[in-house]
């Protein structure tokens, strides 16, 4: 969904002039202000002052104090004191602006750079600081490369009510990254008033006819790669460079495109508007083309109470096309309103095989709500006697938490269902229940094994589930860290680590050498819950075997346990125990509390220089696959341009981003390539290739060679990639909802990557292009990883 195309056209935007963006240093975008601009907000003799390139630091001015404190600090660099900073801020004159600025240069850790952002709000209102002061705020906002000082400096225009909202308007009408200008826009509406509503209305409302032709040219490239998609067989391997353009026209690459407003900026201005709408208005949002928004208009209509709201509600509800939060939310505002009297209605939809798991999941929890005797009578009654696996399901989650001899006897049953997700369902549930009885069938299920990994595995975890505490099983446990499966060895290691009971530190170390990393990982977590100190030796000497993303894990469980600040130098901490290590004593648990606090302060402090990404996102790990959506939108262009390129291509931005990235991976690195589109396809068979030179270069000529075409099918993606033992992270850059392979449904999706996670504990990021796809940010969020956008 683009949204409106941006021209800015209200007074003080017009008096706002971008340039063509052009890089500074490193930096992704820089955003100038015009000097019409600065003449208005600070003044013409100001302006002139304020576009001057900071005064070098002269002798003459040995006696400003600002001088002297910004020596001190520059000459301490990253060991100088955060408050010191502060200090120098808050002298508040040009001179302590300029010794700000050169700081800032000087500073090597994240950290004290973002110490530097923080106290940069001290300027607001300094009339000569104020305008070089928000425009070095503006900057690092835009372009700076880590996240946390974007963050920072969109927090600190934030924190200066003069004109720090001018400038976030500035950002969010600019090329920079969607998150940031998403942010730029939350933080300008707390700021807002009542004559910001005007630009509100112009940023959330589309130019009809721009949005039709945009939708035209979208669906005829939709149709063309649902065709692709139904030649797949037909046509595969037969692409190549000699391939007409599927695109009859391209942009003028010369010329920047119009900033396009994405759907959540728009449905942010929209959320400020909404109070101030009339009833149709609102009932208009239903029609818009970004989902969420119709969400944001039905529960204004709630909150004031309106007679349609009902009807609106329930349009929503039973709109097959609409978001399923979003059909939640409806039928939520409906039983609040009818109560009971749905009930009927949400059963149907419940139990049709069509209806997606979120969907489902959400019917059940508002029927549950009701506490109706009758309600849950007709629940347990049903469960078991459904017609297909998603009238199943739903009954299974109804009744999860109805105390009911007869629901434990249902479930039990449906462990030999037919239908691979019942028995899954099945089992969680009971395991959630704690149902004794369901031990003798579970332990068989995951004892002798069975052709089906994920229903083995959902067996084992709902018996640890109801045996924990149990002595014998305890037992069973100790037996299972020698098992042949990683997957078990891992779990009854988890399983030890939740009994707390120190007696089984050995049986933790001793796993910490095991070949599998994810079996290593799981001991590890294990001890550090343990909170014993006769871990902190072991996990020092085996971080010193560990590198990449292993060696990060053994280094925070280190600084958790101990509050030292030796990162990943396992000499230090070798160091550091043979002289202290003897008089030690564990953290207690209000020190743990306070490590945890400073957890990331710690990481921002270290110096270690990570220059491999992807899209933005840090490569740590040195086991990777990179997933790439081949699929034929991905031939489209990105709606606003990429890092000042206007009518980028998406597989063309695809393409140069992993190609830079694979270039910089550590040599001693593995890594592999997957790219899905209606079939998965590897760069290499087999597991992970190592990076050097003559695979690095083979990966880049693979890369360069890809076509867009078919579908895209992400299960099949995700689901290839866990197969290989060793990956320890992976990255997935798609521009699009699933729309063939074997699940297609982002809720089911998002459940199977979570079961095959659950003891792999594979960090997952991904990369959203040209939209807003849940399913992508719920991969990252449930595994750790860290999910970006791009339009």
């Amino acid at each position: 969904m683009e949204g409106p195309r941006f021209e800015p056209e209200i007074p003080l935007v017009n008096r706002m002039i971008r340039s063509r963006p052009r890089t500074c240093g490193r930096s992704a975008t820089r955003l100038v202000v015009s000097f019409g601009l600065l003449t208005m907000l600070f003044g013409g003799a100001v302006a002139l002052r304020a576009l001057a390139m900071p005064a070098p630091i002269q002798d003459a001015k040995a006696a400003d104090p600002a001088v002297a404190l910004t020596k001190e600090i520059v000459d301490q660099a990253d060991r100088a004191k955060p408050e010191k900073i502060k200090d120098l801020a808050n002298l508040r004159s040009r001179a302590a602006f300029d010794g700000i600025k050169q700081v800032y240069d000087t500073m090597k850790t994240t950290f004290m750079k973002r110490e530097v952002v923080r106290a940069m709000p001290a300027f607001d209102g300094v009339a000569d600081a104020e305008q070089p002061a928000l425009q070095m705020l503006m900057d690092i906002a835009t372009g700076a490369s880590e996240t946390e000082l974007r963050d920072a400096a969109l927090d600190s225009l934030g924190a200066c009510p003069g004109h720090g909202k001018d400038f976030l308007r500035m950002i969010v009408t600019s090329p920079a990254d969607d998150g940031v200008r998403e942010k730029a826009m939350k933080l300008h509406v707390k700021m807002a008033t009542k004559d910001d509503l005007v630009w509100y209305k112009q940023i959330f409302t589309i130019d009809e006819k721009a949005e039709k032709e945009r939708k035209e040219e979208h669906d005829k490239a939709e149709k063309a790669a649902k065709k692709e998609a139904k030649e797949d067989k037909k046509n595969k391997g037969k692409k190549g460079k000699d391939d007409k353009d599927p695109k009859d026209t391209k942009a003028d690459p010369g010329k920047p495109k119009a900033v396009v407003m994405q759907g959540a900026i728009r449905l942010t201005a929209f959320e400020a508007l909404a109070s101030s709408l009339k009833i149709e208005e609102l009932e208009k949002a239903n029609d818009d083309p970004y989902p969420k928004i119709h969400r944001a208009a039905l529960e204004e209509m709630a909150a004031r109470g309106e007679k349609k709201t009902f009807d609106f509600a329930e349009k929503i509800f039973k709109d097959d096309a609409e978001l399923p939060e979003n059909r939640v939310i409806a039928a939520r505002v409906m039983a609040k309103i009818q109560g009971t009297k749905v009930a009927a209605e949400f059963l149907k939809r419940a139990t049709n095989n069509t209806s997606p798991i979120e969907l489902r999941r959400g019917l059940a929890e508002i029927l549950i709500g009701f506490n109706d005797a009758d309600v849950n009578k007709d629940l347990i009654a049903e469960l078991g006697r459904g017609k297909n696996v998603g009238e199943k399901l739903f009954q299974i989650y109804a009744v999860r938490g109805l105390k009911d001899d007869h629901v434990d006897k249902a479930l039990l049953r449906m462990l030999q269902d037919k239908d691979k997700e019942v028995v899954i369902a099945a089992a969680k549930i009971l395991g959630e229940r704690k149902y004794q009885d369901a031990i003798e069938t579970l332990q068989k299920m995951w004892e002798k094994g069975t052709k089906d990994r994920e229903i083995m595995r959902a067996a084992m975890t709902a018996t640890a589930m109801i045996r924990q505490g149990d002595p014998k099983w305890i037992d069973k446990l100790i037996e299972m860290t020698k098992n042949d499966d990683p997957e078990v060895r891992s779990l009854a290691l988890d399983a030890l680590g939740n009994s707390a009971d120190k007696a089984h530190i050995d049986q933790l170390v001793a796993a910490l050498d095991d070949k599998n990393w994810s079996t290593r990982l799981a001991a590890l977590e294990a001890l550090e819950r343990m909170h014993a100190k006769e871990a902190i030796s072991p996990i020092i000497l085996r971080m010193a075997k560990e590198e990449g993303r292993m060696q990060n894990e053994f280094a925070n469980t280190l600084w958790r346990l101990t509050g030292q600040p030796y990162a990943d130098n396992s000499v230090a901490w070798d160091n550091w125990w043979k002289e202290n290590g003897a008089n030690f004593q564990i953290l207690s648990d209000a020190d743990l509390e306070k490590i945890k606090t400073g957890e990331e302060e710690w990481r921002l402090r270290q110096e270690t220089h990570i220059d491999s990404k992807f899209f933005g996102i840090r490569i740590i790990s040195h086991r990777v696959i990179f997933i790439i959506d081949i699929s034929g939108s991905m031939d489209w262009d990105l709606t606003n341009d990429y890092k000042g390129k206007p009518a980028a291509n998406r597989m063309e931005v695809a393409k140069s981003e992993l190609s830079k990235c694979i270039q910089s991976l550590d040599p001693s690195a593995l890594f592999n390539i997957y790219t899905f589109s209606s079939d998965v396809e590897k760069w290499v068979d087999g597991s992970l290739a190592a990076a050097n030179e003559k695979n690095r270069t083979d990966a880049v000529a693979f890369v360069d060679k890809l076509k867009a075409f078919g579908g895209t099918n992400l299960y099949g993606a995700v689901k290839a990639a866990f197969t290989d033992p060793d990956v320890d992270t992976i990255f997935i850059m798609s521009d699009g909802e699933p729309t063939v392979g074997d699940v297609i449904d982002p809720g089911t999706i998002r459940e199977h990557v979570k079961a095959w996670n659950e003891h792999r504990k594979i960090q997952i990021n991904t990369i959203q292009i040209a939209g807003q796809f849940q399913v992508l940010e719920w991969l990252a969020q449930d595994s750790g990883g860290t999910s970006v956008k791009f339009e």
